[in-house]
C-alpha cells in the first residue's frame, strides 16, 4: 500500500502518484487519489460502454471503474504480465464529487515535484494521449505525463453518454 498522505504545502512540492499505463509512466496530483487497489473482483455490468470495466464493492459502496485504455486508445492487453491497479479518484460532477475507479497496469511511486519543475504540455508529438495531458515532469531520464484527469472523466461521460 503506497503512502498517500503527504502534506501538499511542505516545501511548496506537490505529491504525485506513480503510474504506468502502455508503456507510459503518468502522473495524478494525491490529492485526487483516495487509494490503491489491486484489482479485486469486478463484477460486470451487461450493456455497459467498453470503457466501464464494471463495479467494485469498496467498502459497501458500489464505484464503477473505467479502463483508461479505451480513451487513450492503446490496445487491450488480455493477458498482461502482472496484475493491474486500480486507482480510486475523486471525480468532480457540477457540486458534487464521485468516486471512479481506474484501471492501470501498475502503481509505482509517490514522488513530490515543485511547481516549476510541471512543463506544459506540447501541442504536438503526444499522440492520442494530447487531450488528457496538462503537463510533463521530467524525471530520471524520460518524462512523466501529468493527467488530466478532469478531461478523462469528461470524454468517459461522452463514450458513456451519461455522466461519470
Amino acid at each position: 500500500m503506497l503512502d498517500l498522505s503527504a502534506d501538499p504545502d511542505r516545501d511548496g512540492t506537490q505529491s504525485y502518484v506513480v503510474f504506468r499505463l502502455g508503456g507510459e509512466a503518468y502522473a495524478l496530483e494525491v490529492l485526487r487519489v483516495q487509494e490503491v487497489l489491486d484489482v479485486l473482483a469486478i463484477t460486470e455490468v451487461p450493456g455497459a460502454s467498453k470503457s466501464l470495466l464494471g463495479v467494485i464493492n469498496l467498502r459497501g459502496h458500489v464505484v464503477p471503474v473505467y479502463d483508461l485504455r479505451i480513451p487513450f486508445g492503446l490496445p487491450i492487453d488480455p493477458k498482461p504480465a502482472r496484475a493491474p491497479s486500480v486507482l480510486i479518484v475523486e471525480a468532480e460532477e457540477g457540486n458534487d464529487a464521485e468516486v471512479t475507479g481506474l484501471l492501470v497496469d501498475r502503481v509505482s511511486d509517490v514522488l513530490e515535484f515543485a511547481p516549476e519543475q510541471v512543463q506544459p504540455a506540447p501541442q504536438l508529438g503526444l499522440g492520442k494521449t494530447t487531450p488528457f495531458v496538462r503537463g510533463l515532469i521530467r524525471h530520471q531520464d524520460a518524462f512523466l505525463l501529468v493527467l488530466d484527469v478532469d478531461r478523462v472523466f469528461s470524454t468517459l461521460a461522452t463514450i458513456n453518454g451519461e455522466g461519470v
